[in-house]
């Protein structure tokens, strides 16, 4: 038995909507760690029912991307709505009686594997929306000349508004495709494979790590990461 579409509409709605407050905390408001894979994975995973899930992803991603930095003018992986779509997610599927004999990791590994290719979708869309909040400092700065300081602070919360209205459109574009799609990679893994990708959720914090002690480039990171995922298979 899946999920019914109600059920569907309503916990992709409630980690989106509820979740983007999360993703201000990374830029435009707060800033007070909230927006980290480890706090925003597990607020994922309770707002869909299940904490414990969703704190497995928050850590696994926040280990990933320790050795992502944002220097200069580099717009860094979202990160925090990776977390809160891959921790919702998992713990929507994690609640579904066909998943009950599911590995936790295997589930998780999963989800995070349909999640992570979306990073460059997060760069891009934070882009956008410092490009189009660039152009409101203009605005503002003539309501100031003009004497509108109302005016002036209202463009402040227009710009918290585009970061929210895209961290809510993203959200509920990742979750939706995640919802659909997990359930059929999980049906297409065969039973007799689940200790093999038990272990390989392992990958993630080891790649991150290495990552960060070494500051590899990315073609020695990608070796590492196979290596990694080689002896996790054969040990």
């Amino acid at each position: 038995m899946g999920l019914d579409f109600s059920s569907f509409i309503w916990l992709t709605t409630k980690v989106s909507l509820l979740g983007a407050i999360c993703a201000l905390d990374r830029t435009a408001a707060f800033q007070v760690m909230f927006s980290r894979p480890l706090v925003a994975g597990t607020l994922g995973g309770l707002l869909a029912g299940n904490w414990e899930i969703g704190l497995l992803v928050g850590v696994s991603l926040e280990l990933y991307f320790l050795s992502e930095m944002p220097v200069g003018t580099n717009i860094p992986t979202d990160d925090t709505l990776l977390a809160l779509a891959a921790g919702g997610t998992a713990a929507a599927l994690r609640g579904l009686p066909a998943n009950g004999l599911v590995p936790e990791k295997t589930l998780a590994l999963v989800v995070l594997l349909v999640v992570l290719p979306w990073a460059g979708l997060t760069r891009k869309l934070d882009s956008w929306v410092r490009v189009r909040n660039s152009r409101l400092i203009d605005d503002m700065e003539t309501a100031l000349l003009a004497g509108q300081n109302c005016s002036a602070i209202n463009f402040h919360l227009y710009g918290m508004l585009n970061f929210y209205g895209a961290a809510v459109c993203a959200l509920g574009l990742m979750m939706i495709s995640s919802l659909l799609l997990v359930p059929v990679l999980l049906y297409c893994l065969p039973v007799w494979a689940w200790p093999l990708t038990d272990r390989l959720l392992l990958i993630f914090p080891a790649a991150g790590i290495a990552g960060l002690l070494s500051k590899m480039n990315q073609k020695r990171q990608l070796a590492v990461f196979a290596g990694v995922a080689l002896l996790l298979l054969i040990f």
